[in-house]
């Protein structure tokens, strides 16, 4: 760790405290407002003539991108059916996803249209047998324990800050094991301390976020590392992280009132009593993607008094919609709200509805849709957003 670097961020965090009088009970200001859906797009298949197929199919790669268009390849013996399956496709096969063979060759394609900046997961299925794209090296952790091939498109911007930085200054992580009483079994509950956390200073205190799915944030979503950056690089105020595993995830994200009742009853008086949280609603955020979204909602407005910041990937609000919806609109308490979703998902209807009954309450809040699925590393590389948009006046890349 740079000494130099440690002191200069210790003391911004001292003087940032007190310019936005950070004490227990105030938290700062949320000024910013946003609103970023993207145009409903229809992402066709079509198929390149014979020609341009040859032409292209000496460059031995798949997809050849060009423009918005993505161009996959196969090389296989005659009479196969070749597929490809994706989100577009709701990861199955149907007429829209055949591969056509070119004339006497033993090649096979489609093209699909895709936006500029997109980044999309998928395989191949041959005769039935899903498979690697075997011309794209391209490969990532799909989250069910295998992989997936996955393109990127010309204009599609990698997120720095998911990625350990030199001179970046680091944060520490405790284990805790909680066993609770709302929902009776071990936890495994990993805590993260900004740089610069001093048990003994006093009168410093953080933020907190509470995240679900607290393992895969960390090691799938890289969440430490753009928290370590965005501090280091004094972009968002120090906050401590409480990273919580589920025992049972579909049970007890499916709007479940004893998790909750873990969360609010349970385990947040255990940390604000082992570490220098500030504790009170302005200064508590809660956080989840996918179903871990529909909870972090839920658990905000059942305990209002314990959460004032709500961040929602991709969340699953097709589950109960209504009833979400009808405990927001009652709610007579004002939340900051940060929502993101990727183009590619289902689950964009539902996330558009939940965006609009936040515009008709005023709340302050950020939505956007990005042109990604539904994957951690979509989630990931958004991060750093809802961070700055909580914990910072700077707006998110991207905002108006």
């Amino acid at each position: 760790m740079d000494a130099g670097l440690f002191s200069k961020l210790l003391k911004k965090h001292n003087n940032y405290r007190k310019e936005k009088k950070f004490e227990a009970g105030v938290a700062a200001p949320v000024n910013h407002t946003f609103y970023h859906p993207k145009e409903v797009q229809k992402f066709p298949v079509r198929y390149e003539s014979d020609e341009y197929i040859k032409r292209i199919s000496h460059r031995n790669i798949s997809p050849v991108i060009d423009g918005n268009k993505a161009t996959f390849l196969y090389w296989g013996k005659p009479d196969l059916r070749v597929d490809l399956v994706s989100e577009l496709s709701f990861w199955s096969t149907n007429r829209n996803t055949v591969f056509q063979r070119v004339a006497n060759e033993n090649l096979y394609h489609l093209t699909i249209d895709l936006p500029e900046d997109a980044r999309l997961e998928y395989k191949i299925v041959v005769n039935g047998n899903w498979i690697m794209d075997p011309l794209n090296p391209l490969k990532c952790d799909n989250g069910i324990g295998s992989q997936n091939t996955y393109l990127v498109m010309d204009k599609y911007v990698k997120v720095n800050e998911i990625y350990p930085k030199e001179g970046s200054l680091r944060g520490e992580i405790k284990e805790l094991e909680f066993i609770g009483k709302a929902i009776e079994g071990r936890r495994m509950v990993y805590i993260y301390l900004p740089p610069g956390y001093d048990p003994e200073m006093e009168d410093i205190r953080y933020p907190t976020i509470y995240v679900h799915d607290g393992g895969d944030y960390i090691q799938r979503a890289n969440m430490v590392n753009t928290i370590n950056n965005l501090i280091s690089e004094d972009r968002i105020e120090p906050i401590i992280g409480v990273f919580i595993n589920p025992i049972d995830r579909m049970t007890e994200y499916m709007y479940n009132v004893k998790y909750s009742k873990l969360i609010a009853e349970e385990i947040i008086p255990e940390v604000d009593k082992k570490f220098k949280t500030i504790p009170d609603a302005e200064n508590r955020a809660i956080m989840g993607a996918s179903l871990g979204g529909i909870i972090s909602f839920f658990t905000a407005y059942k305990y209002p008094d314990h959460f004032k910041n709500i961040v929602g990937q991709s969340s699953s609000f097709l589950f109960l919609e209504k009833e979400i919806t009808r405990m927001i609109e009652n709610s007579q308490r004002d939340f900051n709200v940060y929502m993101d979703v990727g183009i590619f998902e289902s689950l964009i209807y539902s996330n558009r509805r939940m965006s609009q009954v936040y515009r008709r309450k005023g709340c302050k809040f950020f939505y956007q849709e990005i042109s990604e699925g539904h994957t951690w590393t979509n989630w990931g590389n958004r991060v750093k957003d809802a961070l700055i948009f909580l914990w910072s006046t700077e707006s998110p890349e991207g905002s108006d």
